[in-house]
């Protein structure tokens, strides 16, 4: 990693440093917030949650010789004859999270490259994957690992940051009003996209125009910072902005853009074709995905669109997308005994799983087409309403069966009648599910992270697991 200077600690807000000289002849070789991992010459932020602090675990740290410690100013107050024998630098600061999160802006501003940050409610984490493939093909990527798309995680991506890199795609996750603009703040992105508006957090936001506002602080960001925005244009809320920005690329299915996609075609998994066309750049591909549904259509062109603005050359995109594999639980094709199992269980909200559900449509099988929901949570007084939606708009879909799991998928499976069960556990669940199954049969499994419907999926997958035969 880039150095880390005593200027940069002295410059977080309100910050008081202890031992000015222990820094002076070594080098900060990665940022650490977990003491287990901590190691020799290491910076350590003691963050402090409501269940943990790592203050607790400062005198273990420094026995692994790190080079400098992050602490908070009441604990640094608390014990000032500790820190009178450290042997590394010690910053003491108000808020360790804040200066976390200010240290690693300091440290993105080290790198003068493309920065592209990813929002949104659905498909954030598999646009960000197309994203980083399509860039991967042709530049050195930094991108977000796993879900540290938060306050913690965003500064963790950002400190990983070294001088091969040539581009960084960070995810922004949000469930609060205030989120997206801090992360913006901390990541400074040069191009931003949003994948949709939905139905996410609804218990936080309220309604769709809540989460419009909160998700819509990226193209804030980059407007008043001449940043590059890519707009989802079948959204409407996000085409609505297209107007008040100065430089944006819009791209869609079905609305007008200028990137288009069209001629599309579905084969029996699920997986699309189309052509992709951007007149005005007389630019024209013919893609095929390797993931099922039609909804990643939109996630192509997001990454298409980052694509061709950032020079990668349309043969590396088409190649990049064709073989893309999708991160784990989010739409995972998985086969066992002759069964297709759609893994889609790393979260969910109402338009995800209408989604989803459009996705199992797509499948053409000899056998049935079974679907399993656990309850989608942080919808607040909208959590009857959407389970019972969700319900209904299962069965005008005409499914083989559904079953679910959760005190509000009861709903969904009231509304969606016969051919519903509903089920206290996830075993007893799996149970019947399995006694169920057929070779040829096609199952969805979905739910919010909280209700861990991989736990069905490793049931159905116990010793048998087979590679998908999509590829």
């Amino acid at each position: 990693m880039k150095k880390i200077s005593l200027k940069d600690f002295q410059a977080l807000t309100n910050a008081e440093v202890f031992h000015k000289e222990k820094i002076k002849d070594r080098v900060i070789k990665k940022v650490s917030t977990d003491s287990r991992t901590a190691a020799e010459n290491d910076l350590f932020v003691a963050l402090k949650g409501e269940k943990f602090d790592a203050h607790e675990f400062i005198e273990d740290v420094l026995t692994k010789n790190v080079s400098c410690v992050l602490v908070n100013k009441h604990w640094a107050e608390a014990n000032k004859e500790k820190i009178q024998g450290f042997h590394s630098l010690c910053v003491a600061v108000p808020d360790t999270t804040l200066a976390f999160g200010e240290l690693a802006r300091a440290y993105r501003r080290k790198f003068d490259i493309p920065v592209v940050a990813i929002g949104g409610s659905n498909g954030k984490t598999t646009t960000k994957e197309m994203v980083t493939a399509v860039l991967s093909s042709t530049y050195n990527v930094l991108s977000t690992e796993g879900n540290l798309n938060n306050h913690i995680g965003v500064p963790q991506t950002l400190f990983r940051l070294t001088r091969q890199h040539e581009a960084a795609v960070i995810e922004l996750g949000t469930n609060h009003f205030g989120e997206l603009k801090y992360l913006c703040e901390i990541v400074e992105p040069t191009h931003g996209l949003i994948t949709n508006i939905g139905k996410e957090h609804l218990e936080f936001f309220g309604d769709e125009e809540g989460v419009a506002r909160e998700e819509k602080e990226l193209f804030s960001y980059l407007k008043k910072h001449q940043g590059t925005a890519f707009v989802n244009c079948d959204d409407r809320f996000l085409m609505a902005e297209m107007k008040s920005l100065k430089k944006s690329i819009g791209y869609a299915v079905e609305g007008k853009a200028d990137i288009r996609a069209r001629k599309i075609q579905s084969d029996k998994t699920g997986r699309s074709t189309f052509e992709c066309v951007w007149p005005k750049r007389e630019v024209n591909m013919n893609v095929l995905l390797s993931v099922p549904g039609t909804h990643n259509i939109t996630n192509a062109l997001a990454a298409i669109s980052v694509g061709l603005k950032l020079k990668v050359h349309k043969k590396n995109i088409i190649a990049a997308l064709k073989n893309f594999s999708p991160a784990s639980k989010r739409m995972e094709v998985m086969t066992s005994r002759d069964i297709t199992i759609l893994n889609d269980t790393y979260n969910s909200n109402p338009d995800s799983v209408v989604a989803a559900l459009k996705t199992l449509q797509l499948f053409q099988t000899s056998g049935k087409k079974i679907v399993v929901l656990g309850d989608m949570r942080e919808l607040g007084d909208a959590s009857k309403r959407e389970h019972t939606n969700i319900g209904a708009v299962a069965a005008g879909m005409k499914f083989h069966t559904l079953f679910t799991y959760g005190p509000y998928s009861k709903y969904t499976a009231e509304a969606y009648g016969n051919g519903a069960k509903h089920f206290e556990t996830k075993d007893d669940l799996a149970k019947e599910l399995k006694r169920n199954l057929q070779s040829g049969d096609v199952v969805l499994v979905k739910g919010s992270r909280g209700m861990k419907m991989e736990d069905v999926v490793n049931q159905l997958t116990k010793n048998t697991q087979q590679p998908s035969t999509i590829h």
